[in-house]
Formats: C-alpha cells, structure tokens, sequence
C-alpha cells in the first residue's frame, strides 16, 4: 500500500498542489525562514522544518515555548511556490518504508553520506517512534528488524514534514502571516 503509515490529511502532500500552505511552529517570527543548526540530530538534518498538518505545527510551537521556557507560541504560515518542483532537487518519500527508516537513521546518527538535496519531503518521525527508532539503529540485524520496525512505525499514522536544505529552497517559501497562538 503506497500511503501506508501516512494519515489522510497528509496525504495530499504527495501530490504536486500549487501553491499549497506550509506551517513552521515555534516561539520565534520567521519573516523570512533561515536555517539554523540544531541542538540534536533531526529526521532530515539541518534544515528548516514544514508541515502541511496546521495542527501539528500548533503542537511543535507549545512544545518550543515549553522547552524553551520563553517566548509565546507562534504560526509562521508560508505558501509554497509550485515552480519548486522543476528547479530544486527533491527527495521524496512516496511510503514509510526501508529507504525512509534508513535514510531517517543515518540522520539521526549523523552518518548521512548520500546524495545532498535542496528539500526533503516525507513523513516526519514523532517521539512516539522513537523507541522503535533506536531499537532499529541498534539491531545487529537491521534487515532482520527492519519488518517489525516499519509495522510498528506505520501504526503511528504520521504527518509530513518538508525540510528546506539551503537558501534557494527557502526562496521558494513566501510568508503569508504569523498567528500568535
């Protein structure tokens, strides 16, 4: 099944959508996205982070404030130029499968060494696949695990996440507004 793990809502991510809307949550206005490096090694690596999911980024703001004990929790809302698909390179993940659990892991790790893109689309992995996660990364037999893995991180249902790589990625996210939430 080609959307399993994926939630209906996030579905229509994959679908190239003109112009579709993308929503960063955190405690800090973005009048024009930057990447910053991270405090921790992300399911992408460095790069700004997206959703289509409204709700999601909602969440991840409320989280930001409360690690970050400041700050209140905002919505930045972008519009996603649609001219992206035919002049930056993209990683796309169709599914939750093999290829996505891997190249997740090698994030994570920080022993990413393929191919280098300026926006990654896919589904994001959530504290609630973590255990699965580290259980993967520590399999002597990741071929082995990898089944158990995908069946258990499937049934979490995830959203998406778009992550911009560089600064002509960016250029193609325009903001539409900041919401205080």
């Amino acid at each position: 099944m080609i959307w399993s793990g994926i939630n209906t809502k996030s579905r229509k991510i994959f679908s190239t959508l003109p112009n579709m809307l993308l929503y960063h949550g955190t405690n800090t206005r973005f009048e024009t996205p930057k990447i910053i490096a991270p405090n921790r090694a992300l399911d992408f690596g460095t790069g700004f982070y997206t959703t289509s999911d409204k709700n999601q980024a909602k969440d991840w703001a409320n989280v930001v404030v409360k690690r970050a004990n400041s700050g209140k929790a905002l919505l930045n809302i972008y519009e996603l130029d649609e001219s992206y698909t035919q002049k930056l390179k993209v990683k796309k993940f169709e599914k939750i499968g093999k290829e996505w659990l891997d190249f997740v892991c090698e994030h994570r790790l920080e022993t990413y060494k393929g191919d280098s893109y300026d926006l990654i689309i896919g589904a994001v992995a959530n504290d609630r696949t973590m255990p699965v996660l580290q259980g993967y990364m520590n399999a002597k037999n990741k071929d082995l695990y990898a089944p158990v893995a995908l069946s258990e991180i499937q049934a979490e249902k995830l959203t998406d996440q778009y992550v911009f790589k560089n600064d002509l990625a960016l250029n193609f996210l325009h903001l539409q507004e900041i919401i205080e939430l």
